[in-house]
């Protein structure tokens, strides 16, 4: 158990080392670099002083970031005294840019891991009532209030280690971003050993953030609160863009305010996100991505959850006091992070678009991914996740099923209308969408039922007609007919138990279809003695698929 009023009292302290940061920086800013020496080396000693307290508390709880948070301001303050005798021009930039933003994030972990974290009430209002405001970006809160933002753009590109790579990637990003884009380059070395940090250093970049150990808590919380775009881009260190990469994002998330966050397509990447490409070179990846990046908005498609090795997102609702909040530090491994984030962006009923009109390349695998196996770390971040909002991350509908989708024929013309019943997330039915939408048909009305009051919040973002209905019947749609009805859980209760079929049966389109996937034995045999005309079989569960305008079994 932690000694609470200890937690207080190193809180005070670290609040004053911010404070003293703040001095620190306007004497810079003034040039009176003498003070700028004082006041550092009176830092440093309060810094050593409270490291042990830090380790002390880690021993009660592991997963605090306080002595390596105490680490990282050591070795910076210890580069502003160097800077300040040997470029002093770049002294300020180091207080303001790195300095500063790790003694806040030093701050919240603390607040958050000694006096919230485990405590439900505390929770529940430290999220509704804190949590925004402790973690927002003054620059984006300041250009929101006065509507002009310093960049359009703010480009970081994160890298632990991996130089080559990290190399291949900046070079990529100074040869494809457009030179009338008004950006700022922020590179990003997450405690690398390699030379990252010199080689950014050769680069005289708008800025550099630099932990001497390795911290994605620490990284991620911090370097929210630096950016000063309109948008941000963020970029792994094992990526490489292409021709019109950024052009074809920036028309994406401009083309609807609703847009949070678009990414492009990539190879070695999970959740479907990539597109069928040939090549062998880089070379020849570049000849592709370049005849593929040709804006087209029917090549856009919504996504209920995105991974981001690179990602475009709007600053304010990333980081602003207004926004959905960047970093979750509630997920103490780092895992699942995304999926909360995604979780979050639905939730305040914007948009995530796999922009396929957008390739860039993604090495993939180049960080070391043994906490996965050996800890299991992958698994506590799933039950924190379920903890944290009520659903499994990994539940249905967290993405669509490519099997399924592949059987499925859509009409180019013509209002269509999509009938999702207990779909989760929405991932099938969505998906259907995009396939109208690519083959020229905008006209689709999606229509979303559960009988899990918990996924309510996720489908109002997908959909203007979602209804909560405990026991679900046929009289939900009277007056509509469907070209595509979806039933994807509870399958016992609403067909098997209250013999639906038939009349879901009568609600399609001629040529329309009803998918059912049965997930048990109990389904599958209730199931089989309805004849139906296609069955798809994967792993633990199975589509059946039944066609009006054709005799049963055809």
């Amino acid at each position: 158990m932690i000694d609470q009023a200890l937690a207080k009292q190193v809180l005070v302290i670290i609040n004053s080392l911010i404070e003293e940061a703040q001095s620190m920086y306007d004497c810079a800013v003034d040039r009176n670099f003498v003070q700028v020496e004082t006041t550092a080396r009176d830092m440093l000693n309060v810094l050593e002083a409270i490291y042990p307290i830090a380790i002390q508390i880690k021993e009660v709880i592991y997963y605090i970031s306080a002595p390596i948070s105490c680490e990282n301001l050591l070795h910076t303050i210890n580069r502003v005294l160097i800077l300040v005798r040997t470029r002093s021009d770049k002294a300020t930039s180091k207080i303001e840019f790195e300095l500063i933003p790790i003694l806040k994030d030093f701050y919240y972990d603390f607040y958050f891991f000694t006096s919230i974290f485990g405590d439900k009430e505390k929770e529940k209002h430290h999220y509704e009532e804190e949590y925004f405001l402790m973690n927002a970006n003054p620059y984006i809160d300041r250009s929101i209030k006065n509507g002009q933002y310093k960049y359009d753009i703010s480009i970081l590109i994160l890298a632990y280690n991996k130089l080559d790579y990290t190399k291949q990637c900046i070079e990529s990003v100074l040869k494809f971003t457009p030179g009338y884009l008004n950006y700022e380059l922020i590179l990003i070395d997450n405690g690398s050993n390699d030379g990252t940090s010199q080689y950014f250093e050769s680069l005289s970049p708008t800025k550099i953030f630099t932990l001497q150990k390795n911290s994605l808590n620490i990284m991620v919380s911090a370097v929210s609160r630096i950016i000063e775009g309109r948008y941000l881009l963020s970029v792994s260190n094992d990526v490489i863009v292409t021709e019109n990469y950024l052009d074809n994002l920036i028309n994406c998330i401009e083309s609807d305010s609703k847009i949070a966050m678009v990414v492009p397509a990539t190879p070695n990447i999970s959740n479907l996100q990539t597109i069928s490409a040939g090549y062998s070179t880089l070379e020849g990846m570049h000849a592709f991505a370049k005849a593929n990046n040709i804006s087209d908005s029917h090549r856009w498609e919504e996504r209920t959850r995105l991974c981001n090795p690179l990602a475009f997102y709007r600053s304010d609702i990333f980081c602003s006091s207004q926004g959905i909040g960047a970093f979750d530090k509630y997920f103490i491994f780092g895992e699942f992070g995304d999926d909360a984030f995604a979780l979050r962006v639905r939730r305040a009923g914007y948009k995530m678009i796999l922009a396929k009109d957008c390739y860039c390349y993604h090495f993939g695998s180049i960080t070391n991914k043994e906490a996965h196996t050996t800890e299991n770390t992958l698994e506590k971040s799933r039950k924190l996740f379920i903890e944290r909002y009520g659903v499994d991350a990994w539940s249905k509908g967290f993405c669509y099923d490519p099997q399924l989708i592949a059987t499925l024929t859509v009409k180019s013309t013509g209002r269509a209308n999509i009938l999702g019943i207990n779909s989760g997330f929405g991932s099938n039915p969505l998906k259907i969408i995009t396939l109208h939408k690519e083959a020229g048909n905008e006209d689709v009305g999606l229509h979303l039922v559960t009988d899990d009051e918990r996924y309510i919040p996720d489908l109002q973002a997908l959909s203007n007609d979602v209804r909560y209905v405990p026991i679900i019947t046929d009289g939900i749609f009277n007056n509509i007919l469907f070209d595509f009805i979806l039933l994807e859980g509870n399958v016992e209760r609403v067909i098997c138990e209250s013999n639906n079929f038939n009349k879901l049966r009568n609600m399609l389109t001629r040529g329309g279809t009803l998918a059912i996937c049965a997930t048990n034995n109990n389904e599958l045999q209730y199931l089989n003695m309805l004849n139906a005309d296609k069955t798809i079989i994967e792993g633990n569960y199975c589509w059946l698929l039944w066609y009006s305008g054709r005799p049963t079994g055809e």
